[in-house]
């Protein structure tokens, strides 16, 4: 299937569309009264979706499929129980995501946990978003095969696989100029369309790759020049763990600490610090190697304790960082 092609399908009217579009209103009481009202905090929500109907689909790997969103049709608040990636296709979609007002644009995604009130605004003609409803057994799989565990939408996938959270959470993609996510969703709906046997295998690689591409997409927001100010409480909280744990600690423990990615860990210790991790470890070593010198370590001890196994280089960073020798040091402290 060719892409003008798949931009025709998925602009045609259906015939509810075209019923909601002359005045119709589709009775959300019909989808409630099969399902259940949800309890957060003092209100209930309705829970709608069938999954045992949502997550089966001709040409989709078990576990995953794919929805368009009706037209014209505005959908009421409400929660699921699955999770769900919400995606733009073409114009936008306003949606208000756990009491807030949000709107998402063209090639932007959203990502609800199951228990995450949510509601969708009017779309309008040209306005194309699409839902991807994923089972847990399907994002555990994808899981395993796609991300890094310590990465930012990892650990939202992991929250939704723990019974003991609420689930509650949602992410917001700002991925507009990505051209890998358009790429995979296109590519997945084509399978969709003019489904083979190879089709849910496909469907599922190209899902892992989305994933990946969504991982990538979060972490280089966060380092834009106009991130929030949460990473700087990070960095607090990567600078303390380094110096209780420099002696021994890697890049990966601190990442694997704040839940964050090895690359955006380290990325978001050079803009925030202005020092690279390596740094950092440095600083903190030879502070507590001064600290066990000036309570009468040995040079050699201090060294030890501190993380230094090549005493020649633990002199270089010392006479570096204090501007003489341990001994030198220890001489020139009062006793």
């Amino acid at each position: 299937m060719d892409l003008t092609h798949l931009d025709s399908l998925l602009l045609e009217l259906t015939d509810s569309e075209r019923a909601y579009h002359a005045g119709a209103r589709y009775d959300w009481n019909d989808a409630f009264s099969w399902g259940h009202q949800q309890g957060i905090g003092e209100k209930h929500i309705h829970k709608i979706g069938d999954p045992t109907q949502a997550l089966h689909q001709e040409g989709m790997p078990e576990g995953l499929s794919i929805v368009r969103n009706s037209r014209f049709n505005p959908v009421p608040e409400h929660v699921h129980d699955y999770v769900e990636i919400s995606y733009v296709y073409r114009g936008h979609a306003p949606q208000v995501v756990n009491g807030e007002q949000l709107t998402l644009a063209q090639n932007e995604v959203l990502l609800l946990d199951a228990a995450c009130p949510h509601a969708v605004g009017e779309l309008g003609e040209h306005d194309i978003m699409l839902s991807i409803v994923i089972s847990r057994p399907m994002l555990h799989r994808s899981l395993e095969q796609s991300l890094s565990p310590s990465s930012t939408v990892s650990q939202f996938l992991i929250n939704a696989l723990n019974d003991e959270t609420d689930h509650r959470g949602h992410v917001h993609f700002r991925t507009v100029n990505s051209r890998r996510v358009r790429r995979y969703m296109q590519e997945m709906l084509c399978e969709l369309l003019e489904p083979t046997a190879a089709s849910p295998q496909i469907v599922s690689r190209l899902f892992e790759l989305l994933l990946v591409e969504l991982m990538q997409s979060y972490e280089t927001s966060l380092l834009q020049a106009d991130m929030p100010r949460l990473p700087s409480a990070q960095v607090a909280a990567a600078v303390g763990y380094i110096e209780r744990h420099a002696c021994d600690c890697t890049l990966e423990d601190v990442a694997r600490h704040l839940h964050l990615s090895p690359n955006y860990a380290s990325a978001l210790l050079k803009r925030q610090s202005g020092r690279t991790f390596m740094q950092l470890v440095q600083e903190s070593r030879l502070t507590r190697a001064a600290t066990l010198l000036d309570a009468g370590s040995t040079a050699e001890a201090a060294a030890r304790e501190a993380g230094y196994a090549n005493m020649s280089f633990f002199y270089k960073k010392f006479a570096e960082r204090y501007g003489c020798t341990p001994a030198a040091y220890r001489q020139r402290l009062p006793r």
